[in-house]
């Protein structure tokens, strides 16, 4: 198991798939029906607005929407910025403008292609068979 720090208390534990060690686990089960609560009630909220809300730190609330806990999906779609170049992203989910994700698609594509082809190798025919195949290259042109 790999080891983490603890997102609550900075201690190493054996990571499962929580980001939280084992002592704070009920405290951000806690925490995380309290966000989910406040989420049943209210629709359209931020993260800011229902961290306050919940009576939660707002990192709380950020990480439980990062690690899929929760969704907290109040941005306008002009809001949604591309995480490479700036401009209006094609959704909350993707995070990339329509221009940006062609060219990451074209990089991958090669990438890939460099991959597979490698650098092809100069192979001697014959040098495996000590030089056989020149010996009957010669008896047959005589």
């Amino acid at each position: 198991m790999p080891l983490s720090s603890c997102a609550r208390c900075g201690r190493m534990f054996n990571k499962a798939t929580v980001s939280v060690c084992p002592a704070c686990l009920p405290a951000e089960n806690a925490d995380t029906e309290k966000v989910r609560e406040v989420l049943a009630e209210h629709d359209n909220l931020n993260a800011e607005q229902v961290a306050e809300m919940a009576d939660v730190d707002l990192e709380v609330v950020q990480r439980m929407m990062k690690d899929g806990i929760v969704s907290v999906v109040s941005l306008d779609a002009s809001e949604i910025k591309c995480g490479r170049c700036g401009a209006p992203a094609i959704s909350a989910a993707k995070k990339l403008c329509q221009s940006c994700l062609e060219k990451l698609n074209t990089e991958m594509v090669k990438a890939q292609t460099s991959i597979r082809l490698g650098d092809k190798k100069d192979v001697a025919i014959g040098s495996a068979y000590g030089g056989v195949h020149q010996y009957l290259k010669d008896k047959r042109r005589s």
